[in-house]
């Protein structure tokens, strides 16, 4: 029988982060799951202490390209259960929603996001950058009021992905933050189910944010061919309603 979930944990400079968080996937996940810790350089300090607490269903792999995205494809090569979740090392704070998403998975729904932007999400809250956060509350608007996106916050990267979409896609993101985005747009183009749950913005106890400002930017292809795929019923559906929010029409 195959697992039910493998939980991908890319990982670089997290040695301070990465054993809670492992325990935590641990002690609050039901579900049947394997932990794959996906690391880029032999030097990175996280791998001495994974391989002192390998225990049964934890792999470590190194990436065989590079960075974020990589490791995404990495471990999407070697999934070998009926969902995959990326997992920010660092999220010591939804351990919850892991079986929450595979639930939905259970439902239906072959894309599943973690949103900060509905009710029981807290993006206000979080530490993120000023600019970053106008930029995510942008897009999160544009695709809510003009597409069918189920999503309110596309650029999230916590997002379990079924069987069929780790098959049928393959990541071509090379720089950023992207691979989420991507198989999310890719997803909406050939309709998929898609639904989102609540999730906490992981606050770092210990290292530094990978994310940086410019990453901003390679997120905006796939922005767009959310926003376009199906340019014919968006024009025709959604050019009023962008008109009667500007100028204040109401129906009634």
């Amino acid at each position: 029988m195959p697992f039910s979930i493998d939980i991908i944990l890319p990982v670089y400079n997290e040695e301070k982060n990465i054993l809670e968080t492992i325990q935590g996937i641990k002690s609050n996940v039901k579900n049947s799951h394997r932990i794959l810790i996906i690391y880029d350089y032999n030097e990175d300090p996280t791998i001495g202490v994974v391989k002192k607490n390998l225990g049964k269903n934890i792999l470590l792999i190194k990436n065989k390209y590079t960075g974020l995205n990589g490791a995404m494809k990495t471990a999407f090569e070697l999934c070998d259960a009926k969902t995959a979740m990326f997992y920010s090392a660092e999220d010591h704070q939804n351990f919850d929603v892991i079986d929450k998403m595979f639930e939905k998975f259970e439902n239906g729904y072959q894309v599943v996001c973690g949103s900060r932007l509905i009710e029981g999400g807290d993006y206000n809250k979080s530490n993120e950058q000023f600019i970053k956060k106008i930029l995510v509350k942008i897009v999160s608007y544009v695709l809510s009021n003009f597409t069918n996106v189920n999503t309110k916050d596309p650029s999230n990267g916590t997002r379990l992905f079924s069987r069929e979409i780790i098959d049928k896609f393959q990541i071509k993101s090379v720089k950023g933050f992207t691979f989420s985005i991507e198989l999310l747009a890719k997803a909406y183009d050939n309709n998929y189910k898609i639904t989102e749950i609540p999730v906490k913005n992981p606050k770092r106890k210990f290292g530094e944010s990978k994310f940086k400002l410019i990453s901003i930017f390679y997120y905006i292809p796939w922005f767009l061919k959310i926003l376009f795929t199906k340019s014919k019923i968006w024009i025709n559906n959604n050019i009023s309603i962008f008109i009667k929010k500007i100028f204040f029409i109401n129906n009634t």
